[in-house]
Formats: C-alpha cells, structure tokens, sequence
C-alpha cells in the first residue's frame, strides 16, 4: 500500500491522516484538523465557500508539511441514501440490473443522479441482503473538484460509518461477536452494528454534539460556543451530566430502535457499545447510555491504541475519538 491522505470533511472540522498499512501496523506521518469555514458548503454547492474551503486545506497540507496527492474521502449524514433490500441468489451480471430496478422503487429517477456502490451481506432462505449506499452526482462532482482544486487527487468516497467500522476492525484483530460503535459527530451520528464478518448495520441518525450545545447554552442562557467550553470542562461533569441525561431521547430512541432490528435479523445483542468522535467527550454519555439502554459503554480513542513510529503530539492524542473516520479511510482497501 502507497500512502495516502484520509480526508474527513466534518460538519465542524476537517479531520486528516496521511498514512499507509504495512505488516499489519498503520504508519502516520501527518495527522491533524481545522475548523471547517462553512459547515454546509457541500450542500450549498457556492463556488465562494468552496474557495475559501480549498485555501484552508492548501494551507493545512502546506503547514503539515503533506506531500500525499492520493486522497480518500468520506460521506455522510444529508443527502446519503442508505438502503437494505434482499435478493434470490443470482448470477452476478444480473445483481446490477436487479439493485437498478429495485432503487427505482425507492428513489425518484432510480440511480441515474447517484453515484453509488453496494455490498452483499448474508441473507436468509437461500436469499442475499444487499446493503446500498448512494450520494448525489452534483455533491459527489463538487466535492471531487474541491479536493482537486486543492491538489488532491481523490481515489474513492466511502461512507464515514463504515470507515469508523475498518479502522476499529484493523485495531481490534479479537473482536467480539457484534461490534456496536456510534460515532457522535456534530450534526450526524454514524450507528454501525455487525456481526462479525457478518450482516452490517449502518445508519446516520440526524442528532450530533450540536444538539447537546444548544441543550446546554439553553439551560444555562449562555452562547452555543460558550456552552461548548462549558460543557467539557470538569467542574462542569454533574451539571452537563444531567442535562444530557434528560435531552438526549431523540438519539436514545433510535439507538434502540437499531438494536431491536438487529436482534430481529440476527438474533443476536451486542454487550459493549463504543462511543467515538467529537461528541462522546460530553461528560455523561456514557453513563446514559448504560443506564438508559442497559449497555456497557465506553469512550474508544483510536489513537490511544496505534503504535506508531513517530509519536503523535499528546494533545492530539487526547483528541484522538476525532480521527476514527479518517484512520479508516487510509486503510480503505482498494480493488
């Protein structure tokens, strides 16, 4: 494997890897982020945000010292179209034909305005899942142009869920049974539960840190970025605690709700659930999370468990539930 750049594109920063796999160890020789300037300029599509975008990232990659131009990068939350559907077993020049028809169905003018990609998972009596994930064309072509625009030469999108899911499966060589991670972003939490080498689950539910923000700048009558100071520093632990434990109903009905359908179509529970990204360092996620759905829960910092050549400064260490997406992408395998 050559190095490689992993590019995150965040709701609130730009998380970035450039690294490489080799014997089995994930070598990283520049890692860092930096606030995004427009949170939604990829649903925008304003050339004005974009130029602004690509400035800040010529700079990171300049200051990084970055020399990588191979990038990967991820999708997710507005505008990804993840769907499940099962198939009879089928020779596989029919399985194309067979997605094509069935994403007509569902989609208004089937695939022809997606780019997109899907996977078999296994399914029941004699029949095949089909796990499809698709982005539109036009945000796929600006995104595209954005990186290159800034040097990049993109290789392959992948979902941030499932590149959450490669880096923990690359960390994790014994893992258990059913892996269950919730990557808590600003906007959008990436759910993924799966067997292992099993069915995947995937979701991005529409709740994030933000949430949790504006739960605490209103209970304490203080600005969204005064709550987000407020909210992780320790003195604050029991009072953050509880407001979290009461205002995050939205995010704990539909991590249920996920659990159940997974115990349906698998028959099986998950035991731990692993909490990462930004949001999972509000104090007390962890606790709700065991008492409200009675699951042993804990924070997973992927960085604490990469043995790495070079070391990686502590405060980014510290910070490392930010670059599970991006570690994914670098290890992204690509056919």
């Amino acid at each position: 494997m050559r190095w490689r750049i992993g590019i995150d594109t965040g709701s609130y920063y730009v998380k970035i890897v450039e690294g490489l796999e080799r014997n089995g160890r994930l070598l990283i020789r520049s890692i860092g982020y930096f606030p995004v300037p427009f949170p939604e300029f990829i649903e925008n599509l304003n050339e004005r945000e974009q130029d602004v975008f690509v400035k800040g990232l010529k700079d990171f990659l300049r200051e990084h010292k970055v020399t990588t131009k191979r990038g990967i990068l991820s999708i997710g939350g507005s505008g990804v179209i993840i769907h499940y559907f099962n198939i009879p077993e089928l020779p596989e020049k029919e399985i194309n034909s067979a997605v094509q028809l069935e994403m007509m169905q569902v989609v208004p003018g089937g695939i022809k305005n997606l780019e997109y990609d899907y996977t078999m998972l296994p399914g029941k009596n004699n029949r095949k899942t089909v796990l499809f994930v698709g982005y539109p064309k036009e945000k796929c072509e600006f995104l595209i142009s954005t990186m290159q625009m800034a040097g990049i030469k993109p290789l392959i999108m992948d979902h941030s869920g499932l590149a959450v899911l490669n880096s923990f499966k690359f960390l994790h060589k014994k893992v258990e049974e059913t892996i269950f991670i919730l990557n808590v972003g600003y906007k959008t939490s990436n759910l993924v539960l799966t067997e292992n080498d099993g069915f995947v689950l995937v979701r991005d539910i529409p709740f994030g840190s933000k949430n949790i923000t504006d739960t605490v700048a209103s209970n304490r009558k203080i600005s969204s970025e005064e709550a987000e100071i407020y909210g992780k520093k320790e003195e604050n632990k029991n009072e953050v605690k509880k407001i979290i434990s009461e205002d995050i109903s939205e995010l704990l009905v539909e991590v249920r709700a996920s659990m159940e359908y997974f115990k349906n179509r698998t028959g099986k529970l998950p035991q731990k659930l692993f909490l990462t990204g930004g949001g999972s360092l509000f104090p007390g996620l962890c606790d709700t999370f065991e008492k409200e759905v009675n699951i042993n829960a804990n924070v997973w910092n992927p960085l604490e468990e990469i043995d790495t050549e070079s070391p990686i400064p502590v405060d980014l260490k510290n910070k490392g539930v930010l670059f599970a997406v991006s570690l994914g992408l670098v290890l992204r395998e690509i056919k």
